[in-house]
């Protein structure tokens, strides 16, 4: 997952698809080897809510390795706006 500066928004990449990043999305974040649950928020920053518990916010110069359920995925390209 990595910002995109020019449109200020978080994208999901897999291959050479950019995927769209949604307040309330459940992910699994890596944090050195293992995965915790967490859903990312949007307040006047994006926020990652870990395990119900720690929230943090997102640097927007750091890469972050995910897991997502595909049917959660919604392609750059598909937004109805």
């Amino acid at each position: 997952m990595i910002f995109n500066v020019m449109e200020q928004e978080w994208k999901i990449w897999i291959g050479q698809q950019a995927y769209v990043v949604q307040a309330g999305m459940g992910i699994e974040l890596r944090i050195k080897n293992r995965y915790f649950r967490a859903h990312l928020l949007k307040n006047d920053h994006w926020n990652v809510l870990l395990d119900q518990e720690v929230l943090f916010d997102l640097n927007i110069f750091e890469v972050y390795k995910v897991r997502v359920h595909p049917l959660d995925l919604l392609e750059d390209f598909d937004l109805p706006f």
